[in-house]
């Protein structure tokens, strides 16, 4: 998930009848300025990425993602902001898997999830302000691809069969972890607005991922969103979701085509404002690909293209005020980079961007974190 729902505030609403047009959607501009190198590694051989952070306060940030150990495997990697500088966290040790999700609600109540594509038992962990403890082990292989914490007593937890065995939907409510039946395929990425209003998006019986499904504080139900592509070899994948609330949703993927071998994508982006999805019009960088996407805490949001070539393609895109800008980081002489993930610092006019850089022969990578604004303290 890209930013979490830190410190969300829960808000209540009701949605409208659906339908889909096209147009933008207004929004306050935010500051696109220079994102300047806050950390980044310097190792000589082997793999570092960071693939989730989450803010709580200027003094108070958490990056994670994993590293590739000497035997093969990869392990996790926890990085703290404490007003000063980024430090290396210590983990309960012999757990395997980078982690590729976090969330929060504050200081004493973080969260981060593993379970990417990689072996190893996926897991929940837990910062109760003090130490890090394993909340919970799902054995096995399975992806666990997202994860939303609303309490300390109510975790939400993802994971989708698209690209292996999913753990499947499951909830944490204080005392004990029960899976959740979905009614319609499986359910992968989600973001909450408050305990009844969950968002989540999913891949369906056939293996598409252009699912989206609602929590209602009981039952999840799917939402249509009509005007999608919906033939064999044309259809839409979402792969990422935020909302801010009922009246401000965000789903961003592809349109994926095919005519016998070739194959390309399209970037897709959705918002909904309460009574109709709007589809924008993103540029098309990289693989034509949107990977993520997070609120810029001003109204727009902060999206993330899949980026693997050309190198000059920008590593993040900006929506605000019907407008679409494409950002590039700032990345040390000779080094490619890549962006995971973002999130906005509250009560601060700052930004988080985590990721990885390596040179362009891909033989090293080192975690990285990007600064957007003041340097929060």
């Amino acid at each position: 998930m890209l930013g979490g729902n830190s410190l969300r505030a829960a808000v209540v609403g009701t949605i409208a009848a659906l339908g889909l047009t096209t147009g933008v959607v207004p929004a306050v501009a935010a500051d696109t300025g220079t994102w300047r190198i806050a950390y980044a590694g310097n190792r000589p051989t082997g793999y570092e990425a960071l693939r989730a952070t989450v803010a709580t306060g200027p003094a108070d940030a958490w990056a994670f993602g994993g590293s590739l150990t000497t035997d093969g495997q990869w392990s996790p990697v926890a990085r703290r902001w404490n007003g000063r500088s980024w430090t290396g966290a210590t983990l309960p040790a012999g757990l395997q898997r980078g982690i590729t999700a976090a969330d929060a609600t504050g200081p004493g109540n973080v969260w981060a999830f593993a379970g990417g594509d990689e072996a190893g038992d996926a897991y929940a962990l837990r910062w109760n302000g003090q130490r890090w403890s394993v909340a919970q082990r799902w054995p096995g292989s399975d992806i666990l691809s997202d994860a939303a914490v609303l309490s300390a007593r109510d975790v939400w937890v993802f994971g989708s069969s698209h690209i292996g065995p999913g753990i499947g939907t499951w909830h944490y409510d204080g005392r004990s972890w029960k899976q959740v039946e979905t009614p319609d395929g499986q359910l992968a990425r989600a973001s909450a607005v408050a305990p009844d209003d969950i968002w989540a998006i999913g891949t369906d019986d056939v293996g598409r991922d252009n699912v989206l499904s609602r929590w209602d504080g009981r039952t999840w139900t799917r939402v249509d969103v009509p005007g999608l592509p919906q033939e064999e070899t044309h259809f839409a994948e979402f792969h990422a979701i935020h909302a801010t609330s009922p009246q401000d949703v965000w789903i961003v993927g592809d349109e994926y085509r095919t005519s016998g071998d070739d194959w390309s994508y399209t970037p897709l982006a959705l918002h909904f404002d309460g009574h109709s999805w709007q589809r924008l019009d993103p540029p098309s960088t990289g693989q034509g690909i949107l990977g993520d996407v997070t609120s810029d805490g001003h109204g727009g949001v902060w999206v993330t293209p899949s980026v693997d070539e050309p190198y000059d393609a920008p590593e993040l895109l900006h929506y605000a005020d019907g407008q679409w800008t494409e950002v590039r980081p700032q990345r040390p002489d000779g080094k490619v980079l890549r962006v995971n993930d973002v999130t906005t610092v509250p009560h601060s006019g700052s930004t988080w961007a985590v990721g990885e850089v390596f040179p362009a022969d891909r033989n090293t990578s080192d975690g990285a974190v990007w600064v957007n604004g003041p340097l929060p303290r």
